[in-house]
């Protein structure tokens, strides 16, 4: 039904064909015990659900102005490589065995669940979990706060603060700021707000690596001018040496304003008197 009505979420669809994927295997498998039948359809089903699920996540990930591999966009939202080589086997090779097949399918569900079931704001799961908690509206508040006091080390935490909206994570960034009076909470509250701001911190997996290459590029700046301060100085120093050398005119040679009539080229009057000379004689 939430397929017909459209803009179904693509993870939401890829549970769906997993489970029922799952489900008719328990089907067939109690069928077959019966019948002896071959488990090929059984693993065609499996292998449509989990290549639909790898190619859909990863497509929706693409950038249209730069066409990326499907292996550096698994590596940057998380989804393991073998994802991907399990998704090219079953679309572009042989069909994978069907205890491999199993095991794919449940650590995708698993997957998925760390990924996008956990992290949705007002559950209201029998376990009260994460996805209870960020119904809150304290929830931001208490992982930011968590997340600061382990020094951004934990990528649970970072996982799911990815999962928030900049503007809502700035804004609580701000509040824990102006509230609290640890140095060492204030210092890691503007570094983690300046990688949000400059777009880092979604994309990278060390802790606020903005701020980090941002020291390594200042004082790099820093050593660079530094050398390029010293050569100048060495130039001066050089130039001044050379401006005290004094320059003794015979040393110069000055050019003669007077040339010798061999020397000069073109037409020149000839003086003398003219003198017949036949032809062909020099």
């Amino acid at each position: 039904m939430w397929m017909q009505r459209g803009g179904c979420p693509h993870l939401v669809e890829s549970t769906a064909l997993l489970v029922a994927a799952i489900l008719s295997d328990a089907r067939e498998t109690r069928a077959r015990r019966s019948a002896g039948a071959s488990s090929y359809a059984i693993r065609a089903a499996y292998a449509a659900a989990f290549s639909r699920f790898v190619t859909g996540l990863l497509d929706g990930q693409q950038d249209k102005q730069r066409k990326m591999s499907m292996y550096s966009i698994a590596k940057t939202i998380g989804l393991p490589a073998t994802f991907v080589e399990l998704r090219h086997q079953a679309t572009h090779e042989q069909l994978p065995s069907l205890s491999k097949l199993r095991t794919a399918a449940k650590k995708a569900l698993a997957w998925i669940w760390d990924y996008y079931w956990k992290n949705l704001p007002g559950g209201d799961g029998a376990d009260g979990g994460s996805g209870a908690d960020q119904g809150k509206p304290d929830a931001c508040r208490s992982l930011l706060l968590r997340y600061l006091a382990e020094g951004g080390e934990e990528a649970v935490d970072k996982k799911q603060l990815r999962r928030w909206d900049d503007t809502v994570l700035l804004r609580n960034l701000a509040e824990i700021e102006d509230a609290s009076e640890d140095p060492k909470i204030i210092s890691r509250c503007l570094r983690l707000s300046q990688a949000i701001l400059d777009g880092d911190f979604s994309s990278s997996s060390s802790s606020l690596p903005v701020v980090k290459r941002g020291a390594e590029n200042v004082s790099a700046t820093t050593k660079k001018l530094d050398d390029v301060k010293a050569d100048m100085q060495a130039l001066d120093e050089e130039l001044e040496a050379v401006g005290t050398v004094e320059v003794k005119p015979r040393d110069v040679e000055m050019p003669t304003q007077k040339k010798s009539l061999n020397q000069v080229r073109g037409w020149s009057r000839y003086e003398g008197p003219w003198k017949p000379k036949p032809i062909g004689v020099v």
